[in-house]
């Protein structure tokens, strides 16, 4: 034994270099074989080793074990691999080792594991042992950031948030806060209690940078629209309004000078459109705005929550129903539009008179009273007069809408001003049993009594030919009437004279408003027959009578104009209960 151990020592290569490392410490084998040393100009020392015998004691099982395991590995190796450390002056070494000479395990594990990928290049046969990857990547938004596993919707691992907004799995951002008490993300303070779980099975973030531009672009661009809208409809309404500042200069020239009147021509009418406002009715007047050439409607509000009356606005260009602007509580009896200040008066039976100004409501009169009519003055564009129950009158400015100028009211007749017309003469009042004309003098104010008894339904006044057509109810043995009358002026008194009456219905159970109607060349009195279920046009100044059936009442009639010169003709509005019928007028050669 003692001779065994000291041949293994003296067959042991041992470097003679000083400082050289043990290449082969920590094999349990023992090599034997020749030391070929060369010395390079760079300073590098390489040994090669071949072994040529490998040998352990064969009083040891473990050690024959090993050095047959040995064995067999070394014959099922093809390459022979050399085994070079190289060493430098730092001290670094570089190892190559041939597993055929190398009879250890210990080495064949170490070189196929330290040297997988180092293969002689003429080696084709033996088949490269790559490292196999994961094929299963995650996408991203479904793994949690801290183990990088997948989460869910239940159990330890759910998808939860904390306030920061970063998302984790449960179990995993639990850990953690119990040991940082931080976000592991944004290292923002956090705590158990400010998780908050998330339904949800994935979570992508989209980037809409993009999508914010196009749509603040879209913004800008639908704000330039708007603005290049209201332009051009501010446009619309200046030229509307020189083109009726025009044909107030061209009708001040005509009563200037000597001219022939027009020639009187023949007209027709058709229907033109049918509209249906409100089906449950509520519809009582209208008035016309040359300004925007619109009508405005009275009706009954169509919302639910909002019950109620107001005022429709209908195009007459393309006979469209515009905007609904809610007025009164109650019915509204009258309205009339102020030309010159582009105002919009309304009155109502829930007392009080209310001011549009641009389709906005901007004053409100409380009047203490049902009222029943209204009119602006014919001089003072700022003063408005509303008449109500008792007959009585009243006066207000709009500049100080809460204090009754005036309060006209002649005693006798207790009935309700039905009809005001403030003219240049002086205001005319209609009640149901009476009708007078005011005239002030030295701000007081007198009555004189037209010479027609009633009971009235209404009264309309033209103020280009002065004439005053008030309508009497149909009796018991008579027909109702349109009575004609002119007020002029007669060595500074005012005279009211009779000129003609047209015949009506046999019966009169709603009041229905007749007017005035004009073209070009023919003058109308409209007015509507209950009995005869007929809007009959009497022409005056010897144009004939046109008569347009109705199957539902008329209760108001108007003229107006599709647009302010004229040129697409004369419009006649007609409302009842529900509905508005425009008819349009056509010459006939």
């Amino acid at each position: 034994m003692e001779e065994d151990s000291e041949d293994s020592r003296s067959s042991a290569p041992i470097p003679s270099s000083p400082g050289s490392p043990d290449i082969l410490a920590g094999y349990p084998h023992q090599l034997s074989g020749t030391d070929t040393r060369a010395d390079d100009s760079d300073g590098t020392v390489s040994y090669n080793v071949a072994t040529e015998d490998i040998g352990f004691d064969d009083d040891s099982n473990n050690a024959g074990s090993t050095s047959r395991e040995s064995q067999s590995i070394l014959s099922s190796s093809q390459e022979s691999r050399s085994f070079q450390p190289v060493v430098d002056f730092a001290g670094s070494v570089h190892h190559s080792a041939n597993s055929s000479q190398l009879g250890a395990p210990g080495s064949s594990q170490r070189s196929a594991h330290d040297h997988e990928h180092e293969r002689s290049p003429d080696d084709e046969s033996q088949p490269s042992k790559k490292k196999k990857l994961n094929d299963s990547v995650q996408e991203e938004g479904e793994t949690c950031p801290i183990c990088l596993e997948a989460w869910g919707t239940s159990g330890a691992h759910r998808l939860v948030a904390l306030r920061c907004g970063h998302v984790f799995g449960q179990s995993c951002v639990s850990r953690w806060l119990r040991a940082r008490r931080c976000c592991p993300t944004c290292k923002r303070g956090a705590a158990l209690k400010d998780l908050r779980h998330i339904y949800a099975r994935r979570l992508v973030a989209a980037d809409t940078a993009q999508v914010a531009a196009l749509q603040a672009q879209l913004d800008q661009l639908q704000a330039e629209k708007m603005k290049s809208d209201m332009e051009l409809e501010k446009c619309r309404i200046a030229h509307r309004a020189c083109m009726m500042q025009l044909e107030d200069l061209r009708k001040s020239l005509l009563k200037n000078q000597v001219k022939e009147q027009p020639a009187r021509r023949s007209w027709r009418f058709a229907l033109e459109r049918n509209l249906e406002l409100n089906r449950d009715g509520g519809c009582r007047v209208l008035t016309y705005n040359c300004r925007t050439s619109e009508l405005y409607v009275s009706q009954r509000s169509t919302n639910q929550l909002f019950p109620g009356y107001g005022v429709r606005k209908v195009n007459c260009y393309d006979f469209k129903l515009g905007q609904f602007l809610f007025l009164h509580t109650k019915c509204i009896r009258d309205i009339t539009y102020s030309r010159p200040r582009d105002l919009l008066l309304s009155v109502g039976f829930d007392n009080s008179a209310r001011i549009v100004e641009r389709g906005i409501l901007s004053h409100t009169i409380q009047c203490g009273m049902q009222l029943w009519s209204c009119s602006w003055d014919y001089l003072r564009t700022n003063e408005f007069y509303v008449g109500g129950v008792g007959g009585e009158i009243q006066q207000y400015d709009i500049r100080n809408p809460s204090t009754c100028l005036q309060k006209l009211k002649k005693g006798g007749d207790c009935s309700p001003t039905i009809s005001l017309a403030s003219t240049e003469h002086g205001l005319l009042s209609c009640q149901i049993n009476s009708s007078w004309l005011w005239r002030q003098d030295a701000r007081q104010w007198a009555a004189t009594g037209l010479p027609l008894a009633g009971p009235f339904v209404s009264m309309a006044y033209d103020g280009d030919n002065h004439k005053v057509l008030l309508t009497c109810r149909a009796g018991a043995t008579e027909r109702s009437r349109l009575s004609l009358f002119k007020v002029k002026s007669v060595n500074s008194e005012v005279v009211v004279e009779y000129e003609k009456t047209f015949p009506g219905s046999t019966r009169t159970n709603i009041m229905c408003r007749s007017a005035f109607v004009k073209a070009p060349g023919a003058t109308w009195v409209a007015g509507h027959s209950e009995s005869d279920a007929t809007l009959y046009l009497h022409g005056l100044d010897g144009s004939k009578t046109v008569s347009l059936p109705a199957s539902e009442p008329t209760l108001d009639v108007c003229a107006a104009q599709g647009d302010p010169s004229g040129a697409q003709g004369m419009l006649l509005a007609a409302v009842s209960d529900s509905r508005l019928r425009l008819y349009k007028a056509f010459p006939v050669p």
